[in-house]
């Protein structure tokens, strides 16, 4: 039963690709851009560093890759529209593709979270594990009872304990489409399994979310979803960069199946 007292459908099936890209550089990955649109192109092009410009081609080139394997359709038919607060919506021949998805990028990782669930709220975060973990900004922003949790684990386990918090936090935020102007500390986290609470100035419920979290390709990865009671099913998928074509599909020997 849901929380509205009905009998609940199957739990939501949400599909996640990762694509590591250490090692890549520019060339490697200039013949992705191919299936990317001009106005994705010439925003890879604006940014500043080359590993900037090879995550955010390998980002789009993925997700365009995952739209097809869902769709049938080429990577290079999907158009993009912006929802309000930024979050982009896949359309297709001038229509919704009737997909939910959301990427994510790192250093040396980008992922994205697909379901065939328009409309759909769904959020996904990547976070490196090797990175330093700010734990000034868990002081700052966090709530009291993730700082408490924090400050229970043993002192290596911290940052571990940091990016699981972080990852689900944002996959929250990214899933309401709402991002900072959320305040982090208006919801909170445990951790074992993922469970969220929420304030009621938020206008949402905690049981109406679900989430799962795993350590992928050396980061941690946290999809988050609207379910509405009826739970959530994913498929984690990772993919080998230097094996990756956008233009060939999803299946192969670059992808390695971890249910």
């Amino acid at each position: 039963m849901n929380a509205d007292g009905n009998a609940a459908p199957g739990p939501v099936s949400v599909r996640v690709w990762t694509l590591s890209t250490a090692g890549l550089d520019e060339a490697a990955v200039a013949p992705w851009a191919a299936v990317l649109d001009a106005a994705e192109r010439a925003r890879a092009a604006r940014f500043a560093f080359a590993h900037s410009r090879v995550a955010f081609i390998a980002a789009h080139a993925l997700t365009r890759a995952a739209l097809a394997q869902a769709t049938g359709a080429p990577p290079a038919a999907f158009g993009f529209a912006v929802a309000e607060h930024g979050k982009p919506q896949a359309r297709l021949d001038g229509r919704s593709a009737g997909l939910a998805f959301n990427l994510s990028h790192t250093d040396g990782l980008v992922g994205v979270a697909l379901t065939a669930s328009p409309g759909l709220a769904l959020g996904f975060d990547l976070e490196p594990l090797a990175r330093r973990a700010p734990m000034e900004v868990a002081a700052r922003f966090f709530t009291a009872i993730e700082v408490g949790w924090l400050d229970g684990l043993p002192e290596a386990g911290r940052a571990e304990g940091f990016f699981r918090l972080w990852t689900l936090k944002e996959a929250f935020i990214k899933a309401t489409g709402k991002g900072l102007t959320q305040d982090l500390s208006s919801f909170w986290f445990a951790v074992h399994p993922p469970a969220i609470s929420i304030a009621p100035e938020l206008g949402e419920r905690g049981e109406d979310w679900c989430f799962a979290q795993r350590i992928v390709q050396g980061c941690l990865a946290a999809v988050g979803v609207r379910d509405r009671g009826a739970g959530l099913a994913v498929c984690w998928r990772e993919l080998a960069g230097r094996e990756f074509d956008p233009a060939a599909g999803l299946a192969g020997p670059g992808e390695r199946n971890r249910q």
